[in-house]
């Protein structure tokens, strides 16, 4: 059904102007009439729209669990369409469009939300309310995207450079939604109502929009993490994806209550209901365990019961993915299904994820528990909103620090690690030790050592090398160049001003600073961005920061490679490009602080890479063995999904 709506630009041609709209509402006498006065956008920094906090299958006593949600305040067009997004309603099979979308009365400044509890007590009603669900899907993604930008410290762009993302709610007659480069947008699928079940759509699930709209902001951000690498990259994506998902809905207020199940105000954890003759390990271990088991620790019930097998246990919840439960060990490192990315991406959150609840779970001990073993709902969610929010923020802030290709698990905890450290060196209440041990349980650890730090204070090698994977030489092919220099950091000659803006400046320093940075600059050498990043951390520490990411890479054939970097049958005629790259990091005042290093002539990635490529057959279009193509595969993240599908079945 993509195809119904492939000719996007005449749609979105197609939909009515502002002026067409309100001439048909003059002309039919359903203009909305005047109401008491609703929020100016002109004088506040965020509006509340009503959402559904999780998806229609998620029920309180009043129905659909609703929750109010902070959008970044600015003037509303139909659609409704802001400055970031754009929300398109195309009937799918047809691919005419409806009328979009009107979220005020007249003023575009004056915001009215009509589906509020008081407005609309009945939640039963909304899945079928096309016109809220152009609100829940426009109100979680500018969420959504708001989020991220808050904790990286500036704007994030969009992979196609315009500056929305189309919304589309119902693109595809399928239980299924997926971000799409083609399209420059997310397309949402539905299911009608068949056989006693409701109709589904996806645009009503937040995990499903946040989801999908975090690909679309990680497109953005690093766009070779798309391109042919290591099989942990993609799931990463899948990752980041899922985990903001499960971690930002913490952030709207009483959704995380609501969903703990609280009776009359008290929430039960403890399995035994005797939580005051337990031990305090016993304890604990309960308490995790009930956390873990929570709608708030499972991914989009709705389109996870749609997709249910038969025969499958009535007693387990259906969720589309319930990664938090996924037993640690290293078996998945040599178990076939985690080949695939979405499964491989369930390490990654259930690492996070055993973390929040191991944390949430030990802030909860200083909480009074009645003799009936119940707890304050209120303080409950409290901490766990605190908990949730302090990983979102150390996930968030670390994909700046993440090397632009080739990325592995073991770097992302090396850059949640490092990155925490700038922003709250002491760490009170034991994060960071925390999340490494959690990762070391699955048998991930910083490598030895890829963050350097010009300081030694935000990635000290004494403490992250002791137990990290050694990092195998370099390629002996390829000798050291001669004229790199041996002095320390130089800034000769560098306009440290420019530097704030300029790749040239950057590719200066790169070049002048070869040596001490261990980058070999006669490799093709690309500085691919620079941008500034202001960042506050939980201690109120405030960081500002110059990014710079750079990419190198060699195109050769396989048989000029060393004998035993080349996989098993890989023909020496065959062309191969390998990559590497990192980023640099400067102060304020453009002095080099830190330096994430993903060497191009590291033996040992290089050879992972190659073999993975090779058994798996990903190869560019003229049959280089890791070369992208042009801009990339524009429907991945679709094929991507269909293969998550097709693995299931």
């Amino acid at each position: 059904m993509v195809e119904a709506v492939e000719d996007f630009a005449e749609v979105v041609d197609k939909v009515q102007t502002p002026r067409d709209q309100t001439a048909a509402e003059d002309a039919t006498g359903t203009a909305p009439r005047r109401r008491r006065p609703s929020p100016n956008l002109l004088l506040q920094e965020t509006v509340p729209m009503t959402v559904l906090a999780q998806d229609p299958s998620v029920v309180g006593p009043q129905g659909p669990v609703r929750a109010l949600i902070p959008v970044p305040a600015e003037r509303l067009q139909r659609g409704p369409r802001g400055h970031r997004f754009h929300v398109v309603d195309v009937d799918a099979g047809t691919g005419r469009p409806s009328p979009p979308v009107v979220l005020h009365d007249d003023d575009p400044w004056v915001y009215r939300d009509r589906w509020s509890k008081q407005r609309h007590p009945d939640a039963t009603t909304l899945s079928q309310d096309r016109e809220f669900r152009a609100q829940n899907v426009y109100a979680v993604a500018a969420h959504t995207l708001s989020v991220v930008e808050q904790y990286l410290g500036r704007p994030v762009p969009w992979h196609s450079g315009a500056p929305q993302l189309f919304l589309i709610p119902q693109a595809r007659v399928e239980a299924n939604a997926f971000y799409s480069r083609q399209h420059n947008g997310v397309l949402f699928g539905w299911l009608p109502a068949l056989a006693g079940r409701p109709a589904l759509y996806t645009s009503l699930s937040y995990d499903v929009v946040a989801h999908e709209v975090t690909h679309a902001i990680l497109d953005g951000l690093r766009p070779r993490f798309a391109e042919p690498g290591l099989p942990d990259q993609l799931a990463f994506h899948e990752a980041l994806a899922d985990l903001v998902a499960l971690l930002s809905v913490f952030t709207l207020e009483g959704v995380a209550a609501d969903l703990l199940g609280a009776d009359h105000g008290r929430v039960r954890l403890d399995a035994d209901g005797i939580a005051a003759t337990d031990p305090d390990a016993t304890l604990l271990t309960h308490r995790a365990d009930a956390l873990m088991r929570s709608p708030l620790a499972r991914l989009a019930e709705q389109v996870g019961a749609r997709g249910r097998p038969a025969g499958a246990d009535p007693a387990r919840p259906p969720a589309l993915r319930w990664s938090v439960l996924l037993q640690a060990g290293t078996a998945w490192k040599k178990d076939p299904q985690f080949a695939e990315p979405h499964r491989r991406s369930e390490v990654l959150v259930a690492a996070f994820m055993q973390t929040l609840v191991t944390m949430w779970a030990a802030r909860l001990q200083e909480l009074r528990t009645d003799p009936d073993g119940t707890l304050d709902a209120g303080r409950v969610a409290e901490e766990g909103v605190k908990s949730a929010q302090h990983l979102l923020g150390m996930l968030l802030r670390a994909l700046d620090y993440l090397p632009p290709v080739d990325l592995e698990f073991a770097d992302v905890i090396d850059a949640v690690l490092t990155a925490d450290r700038r922003l709250a060196p002491n760490d009170d209440h034991g994060y960071r030790d925390a999340i490494r041990q959690s990762f070391n349980r699955f048998g991930i650890r910083p490598p030895h050592h890829h963050i350097v730090d010009a300081d030694g204070t935000a990635a000290p090698t004494h403490e992250l090398a002791a137990d990290g994977p050694v990092e195998k030489p370099a390629l002996a092919a390829y000798p050291p160049d001669p004229d790199a220099g041996s002095f320390g950091v130089r800034y000769e000659h560098l306009n440290l001003a420019v530097l704030r803006t300029s790749p040239e400046a950057v590719f200066q320093f790169l070049w002048n600073n070869a040596a001490p940075l261990s980058v070999d600059v006669r490799f093709p050498t690309r500085v691919e961005r620079v941008l500034t990043s202001t960042r506050v951390g939980p201690d109120g520490l405030v960081v500002t920061e110059i990014l710079a990411d750079y990419t190198q890479s060699l195109r050769t054939t396989v048989g000029d490679l060393p004998p035993d970097l080349v996989p098993a049958g890989m023909p020496a005629d065959d062309v191969v490009e390998m990559q590497g790259g990192g980023v640099l990091v400067f102060d304020q005042f453009g002095r080099f602080r830190l330096h994430q290093r993903q060497p191009l002539l590291e033996a040992g990635r290089q050879k992972r890479r190659l073999e993975h490529l090779f058994a798996n057959g990903i190869r560019a279009k003229d049959g280089t063995w890791g070369a992208a193509d042009g801009d990339g595969n524009p429907r991945l993240f679709a094929r991507l999904h269909q293969a998550a599908r097709d693995a299931e079945e």
